[in-house]
């Protein structure tokens, strides 16, 4: 294999920004519908009580649509990237 084949194979940075809820969570469960893996997310979310505590000191607002920057670099800081 041919070291230029070997570099397109990596997959893409992962980058911290703003994200759609349905947005974040195909990207941690991308064979799953969108609903589901919301739920699924919700459900990591929720197991998670470091990530829990963290999210509610920085003020996150359950019925928001998105997920602002801060919140994902909490999330993937307890959770990992996606």
């Amino acid at each position: 294999m041919s070291r230029y084949s070997e570099e397109n194979t990596e997959e893409p940075e992962f980058i911290i920004r703003a994200y759609t809820k349905a947005e974040l969570a195909q990207l941690y469960n991308p064979d799953l519908s969108p609903g589901l893996a919301l739920q699924k997310l919700y459900r990591w979310m929720r197991k998670n009580v470091l990530l829990t505590q963290a999210l509610q000191e920085a003020g996150y607002n359950k019925y928001r649509h998105s997920f602002l920057k801060r919140e994902v670099r909490l999330i993937v800081r307890y959770m990992g990237e996606p």
